[in-house]
């Protein structure tokens, strides 16, 4: 069996170039911005929409605590701000009028994260973890979405070749149960 070893990226821009890709690949977001807003009334690492919602993304690539204070207080300032951001980047494809997500992505949660989060935000939000690996030069991201119960796909219900395809291991020839094995291996921390 061969082991697929998350490794530790240093530049957190590339992370979060890397993630935006996956966004506008995998879901379809169109990206309007990145790092906009500021450190002291908040901060969005990707500003993106689809036909419509508007999604404040924030990458964790550090500690969960900062990245849950940086998403809501980018929440706040994305509100406040909202008509203005409208005014500034409206085209015919781009609203930042429509209702909006926090859409949080980061290595690793806490079990009751998503319990703990709905009871104390009113705003809608999603969840994703993700892990990077390969290497710095040539990074391979592969993300899943955590749902309220878990994570929304079991290993056994996901599209394995898509996995294959998506984290360019096709040529490595790894069996299901390998894949299998190595996803419940990240989940369990």
């Amino acid at each position: 069996m061969r082991l697929l070893k998350p490794i530790h990226m240093g530049d957190a821009a590339q992370v979060i170039r890397i993630c935006a890709q996956w966004l506008k690949e995998d879901l379809g977001f169109r990206v309007v911005e990145y790092r906009i807003g500021n450190a002291f009334t908040g901060s969005i690492d990707i500003l993106a929409v689809d036909a419509v919602r508007v999604y404040l993304i924030t990458v964790n690539t550090g500690r969960l605590s900062d990245a849950l204070m940086e998403a809501l207080t980018g929440y706040r300032w994305f509100l406040e701000n909202r008509e203005f951001l409208d005014r500034v980047y409206h085209t015919d494809e781009i609203s930042l009028l429509g209702p909006p997500t926090l859409l949080l992505l980061s290595p690793d949660f806490p079990p009751e994260i998503h319990s703990i989060l709905l009871q104390g935000l009113k705003m809608e939000f999603r969840l994703f973890r993700y892990i990077v690996t390969g290497t710095e030069d040539d990074p391979d991201l592969y993300v899943e979405e955590l749902a309220a119960h878990g994570l929304t796909e079991s290993a056994g219900e996901m599209d394995l070749d898509k996995i294959r395809r998506d984290l360019g291991i096709e040529a490595a020839g790894l069996e299901d149960e390998e894949i299998r094995d190595f996803l419940r291996s990240m989940r369990a921390g």
